[in-house]
């Protein structure tokens, strides 16, 4: 997806969707899938009934709900991005899981039913958003008496290599940092999920912080990755010249090409708050 032709999504939404960001998108779930279901787990999804996944992208986590939720359950997954949707519902189902139900909506209004859910969940949305608060008060209305909302989100401030990347450091506190709070979003709110949940009226029963590290394979350069395609955005702004985008990636995916280079990729904090009741 060209900059000119990409859609913005969400408040500004800085990655393509659909087709064109499948690929990094399983990265994603290849990187945060263990810490995303350690904290399922926590929130007893193999107890839940009904589910909801907001943000659901390609649907890989709806998809691993209606595999341990209770049976006859369901699971309702939505995504502010059409093309998110299509791609999620032409995923094949897996034998004797849970039906799920695919739509478009926002995690600011989900266009779920209130007081519903046993269990809600929602990975690295928040960091996108300008208004964060909003979006997990939106989610805590969605739980029923004693269900648990699942947050999984970053803190980007963390990223680095081992040995250390003078380029690397210069991608984050040059541009990928300074564009969030260009754009008004937060992409260390990891670090800020147990006071959302207070803020939204839920009690924190569970939280816990992961960072992989690899020394090969194409987890080791999901960050790569992402910034490549985010930076045509923050060049299309203004806000970068195209040259020094080129310079910053080129020698980032230079270093990191060596097997004597460990990638330790944006830390992410998991948390799960439950609905008094």
């Amino acid at each position: 997806m060209s900059t000119d032709s990409a859609k913005r999504v969400g408040d500004d939404y800085v990655l393509p969707t659909g087709h064109d960001d499948a690929f990094r998108l399983d990265l994603i779930h290849a990187v945060y899938g263990p810490i995303s279901v350690k904290a399922l787990e926590a929130a007893r999804i193999g107890e839940a009934t009904r589910a909801a996944d907001i943000g659901c992208g390609t649907g890989t986590i709806a998809r691993l709900m209606a595999q341990r939720i209770t049976p006859g359950g369901s699971v309702d997954a939505i995504d502010i991005a059409e093309e998110q949707v299509e791609l999620a519902r032409s995923a094949p189902a897996s034998l004797g899981a849970a039906q799920i139900q695919y739509s478009v909506g926002s995690a600011y209004e989900p266009g779920l039913p209130e007081r519903t859910y046993d269990v809600v969940f929602c990975r690295l949305v928040l960091c996108h958003l300008q208004e964060p608060a909003r979006a997990v008060a939106a989610m805590a209305k969605l739980l029923v008496e004693g269900g648990r909302l699942v947050l999984v989100d970053m803190d980007m401030r963390d990223t680095f290599t081992m040995p250390p990347s003078p380029l690397y450091n210069s991608i984050l506190t040059e541009v990928a940092l300074p564009y969030g709070d260009h754009i008004g979003v937060d992409y260390a709110v990891g670090v800020r999920l147990p006071e959302l949940m207070g803020e939204a009226g839920l009690a924190t029963e569970f939280v816990a912080a992961d960072q992989p590290i690899f020394r090969d394979g194409p987890e080791k350069h999901l960050w790569e990755r992402t910034w490549a395609v985010a930076f045509q955005r923050v060049v299309a702004a203004g806000r970068l010249a195209a040259d020094r985008s080129d310079e910053l990636i080129s020698g980032a995916e230079r270093h990191t090409a060596s097997p004597d280079v460990w990638v330790a990729v944006a830390k992410v904090f998991a948390a799960v708050g439950r609905k008094p009741g």
